[in-house]
């Protein structure tokens, strides 16, 4: 009995040896596989604003560059 007892324990700890080492290596494997995929959002435009700096002055004008986050 006890030695069934003592097989089954190394049976059961090298299994979760064998699980924790494919954890160990599968974890960097997917990390590098999904930060080398493209990102799929659209870039979103930039809006440029011109402005009168004045309100009689029309002929000068500044421009404001506006990039959204």
């Amino acid at each position: 009995m006890k030695k069934d007892a003592i097989s089954t324990g190394l049976f059961i700890a090298i299994g979760f040896l064998c699980v924790a080492i494919v954890i160990a290596v599968l974890i960097p494997v997917v990390r590098e596989v999904i930060d080398a995929t493209d990102d799929n959002k659209p870039t979103i435009p930039g809006v440029t604003l011109v402005q009168p700096l004045d309100s009689t002055q029309t002929a000068v004008a500044r421009v404001l560059n506006h990039t959204s986050v």
